[in-house]
C-alpha cells in the first residue's frame, strides 16, 4: 500500500499540481443543496489534465504520503481559503482551485475559481448553470459528470492552455505479480455514430465527449460539429455551443448553419444582441433559411413586437413546416389577441408531430415563459390604467366598450393559458400565472360591472382583486425561479 502511495504520487510530480477543495453552502432544509463534483474533476484531469490534481481529501494519496511523511498532521474536513493556500503552498502545490456545486430545483449552479497558491493571484473563473432532467427524471449526478468534463476541458484550454498534454499511465507494483499490466482504454474507433446515439438517448455528458472527439477526427465535418454544437446547448452549456458554432462558421464560412447554431445557443444565454446580429449574418447569406427566420420570430416575440414576429413565424413555416414553428407563432397569436388564430395553429402543431420528449418540453416551456411574462405585464398594465380611469367622477362614454373588449382579451388569454401543457416540474409555477390571470379576468369583470351601474362597491372589489392577481403572479414567477435553479 505504501509502495502504491509513492508511485501514485511520483506520477503526479511529473505534471504541475493543482489542489482542489469544494466549498459548500449551508441551508436548513431536508435536503442538501451540495452536490459532489470535486472528486469528479478530480477523476478527469488525472486521466487527461495538463495539471495533476490533488482532490482536498483524506483518501487522496498525495495527501496521505504528506500525512505519512509529517508535512501535515492531519487534514480538517473543511477549512477557510487563507488556510486551504496555506496548505497548498506547505505542500509546494502550485495552483488552487476552489470548486462551489449546488442544486437549485432543476438545475445545478456551479462556480469555479483558479489561483496561484503563491501570491493568490487570480488565473480564471467560470460559472455554469446545468439542467438535471433526464428522461422526464431528476438526474444531479449526470449534471455533476458533465460539469465536471466541462471545467476539465476548459482548464486545458484556458489557464493551463501553454502546458504539454501528458496523460497518466500507472504501473504495477513490483511486488504483486498478480496485478496486470497497464490498463488499456478501449478507443471509440466510431465516436460520430456513438455520439448520436448518445445524444438521442438523452446521456448529454457522452455526447458531448463522443462528439468532441468526433471533431477532433474529422474537423471539417458539418454534421460532426453540428452535433457537438447541439450536445453543448442541450447540456446546458450556451456559451461553449456559440463559441464552437462562431469557431466552425470561421473554418466553414458557406455553411450557415452555423451561424444559426451561434445564434441560438446566445439566445438561450440571454444575450439577444449577439444573437440579432448572427442572426441578421445568416438570412444575408440565405434569405429563406428557416432556422434564422424562426429564430429571428423569437428575437422580435421577446421584445413583443408580435406582428413582425408572426410574419417570420410564417415565411420559416413557408419554407418548413414545423409543429414548433406553429406552436410559437400560436403563441405570437395569443399574445397579439388573434385568438382564433392561435388556437387553430396549437392544435395543428399538436396534430402534426409536436415534441412531448421531456427535455424538448422543458426548453420549450422556459423559452415560452420569456414571452408569457412580458404579456401578463402588459395585462396587469392596462388593467391598472382601466381603473384609474373609472375611478374619475367623469369617465368618459368609450370607457365601458374598452372595459368589455379587455375583459374579453383576458379571458381570451386565459383561455390559451388553460391549453398549455407544462412540463411536471413547471406545474405549479404555471397553475399560479393561470390563477394571475384569472383573477384580472375576475378584476375585469368586476370593473365592467361598475360601469354598467354597479357603482363604487363593484369597482372596489375590481381593485383588489388587481392587487391580488399582481402577488399571484410575484409568488408564480418565484417559484418559477425556484424550479429551473436560476
Amino acid at each position: 500500500m505504501i509502495l502504491a502511495t509513492i508511485v501514485a504520487v511520483a506520477i503526479l510530480a511529473q505534471r504541475p499540481t493543482m489542489l482542489i477543495y469544494q466549498e459548500t453552502i449551508v441551508e436548513f432544509t431536508d435536503t442538501d443543496p451540495n452536490v459532489l463534483v470535486s472528486k469528479r474533476l478530480g477523476e478527469i484531469l488525472e486521466r487527461s489534465g495538463k495539471v495533476a490534481p490533488i482532490v482536498w481529501h483524506n483518501t487522496d494519496p498525495h495527501i496521505q504520503a504528506a500525512i505519512s511523511e509529517g508535512k501535515i498532521p492531519t487534514l480538517p474536513t473543511s477549512a477557510k481559503r487563507p488556510d486551504v493556500f496555506a496548505m497548498a503552498r506547505t505542500l509546494n502545490i502550485p495552483y488552487v482551485a476552489f470548486v462551489q456545486l449546488n442544486r437549485m430545483g432543476a438545475e445545478l449552479k456551479g462556480k469555479i475559481e483558479v489561483y496561484r497558491a503563491r501570491g493568490g493571484g487570480s488565473l480564471w473563473r467560470n460559472e455554469t448553470n446545468v439542467s438535471i432532467m433526464q428522461n422526464g427524471r431528476l438526474d444531479p449526478d449526470s449534471g455533476s459528470m458533465s460539469v465536471a468534463n466541462t471545467w476539465a476541458i476548459q482548464l486545458n484550454t484556458n489557464p493551463f492552455k501553454d502546458m504539454p498534454s501528458r496523460p497518466v499511465f500507472e504501473n504495477p507494483e513490483p511486488s504483486n505479480p498478480g496485478t496486470n499490466l497497464p490498463t488499456t482504454v478501449a478507443i471509440d474507433r466510431t465516436p460520430l455514430e456513438s455520439g448520436k446515439r448518445a445524444l438521442e438517448d438523452g446521456r448529454l455528458v457522452a455526447a458531448v465527449a463522443l462528439l468532441h472527439d468526433a471533431v477532433d477526427v474529422e474537423p471539417m465535418s458539418v454534421e460532426a460539429r453540428s452535433l457537438y454544437i447541439e450536445a453543448l446547448r442541450r447540456a446546458c452549456h450556451p456559451f461553449l455551443a456559440a463559441d464552437e458554432a462562431a469557431r466552425a462558421a470561421d473554418l466553414m464560412p458557406n455553411e450557415t448553419v452555423f451561424l444559426v447554431g451561434a445564434a441560438e445557443a446566445w439566445i438561450q444565454g440571454g444575450k439577444a444582441e449577439r444573437a440579432a446580429e448572427i442572426i441578421q449574418a445568416a438570412l444575408k447569406a440565405n434569405p429563406k433559411n428557416p432556422a434564422a427566420l424562426s429564430l429571428m420570430g423569437d428575437l422580435l416575440a421577446g421584445r413583443l413586437e408580435l406582428p413582425r414576429a408572426i410574419e417570420f413565424y410564417t415565411l420559416s413555416y413557408d419554407q418548413e413546416p414545423n409543429p414548433e414553428t406553429l406552436y410559437k407563432r400560436a403563441q405570437a397569436y395569443a399574445i397579439a389577441e388573434r385568438f382564433d388564430e392561435s388556437l387553430a395553429d396549437l392544435d395543428k402543431a399538436n396534430a402534426t408531430g409536436l415534441s412531448k420528449e421531456p427535455e424538448v418540453a422543458v426548453r420549450r416551456y422556459r423559452e415560452s415563459v420569456k414571452v408569457l411574462d412580458p404579456a401578463i405585464d402588459a395585462l396587469a398594465t392596462n388593467l391598472r390604467n382601466l381603473l384609474r380611469e373609472a375611478g374619475d367622477p367623469s369617465p368618459t362614454t368609450a370607457l365601458k366598450s374598452r372595459s368589455a373588449a379587455y375583459e374579453k382579451s383576458v379571458g381570451a388569454f386565459l383561455g390559451y393559458l388553460d391549453r398549455i401543457e407544462p412540463p411536471q416540474i413547471f406545474q405549479r409555477s404555471h397553475t399560479r400565472r393561470e390563477l394571475a390571470v384569472g383573477m384580472l379576468h375576475q378584476a375585469s369583470q368586476g370593473l365592467y360591472r361598475s360601469l354598467d351601474g354597479g357603482g363604487r362597491e363593484a369597482l372596489g372589489d375590481a381593485e383588489l382583486l388587481q392587487i391580488e392577481a399582481m402577488r399571484e403572479f410575484a409568488v408564480a414567477k418565484e417559484q418559477f425561479q425556484a424550479e429551473v435553479g436560476r
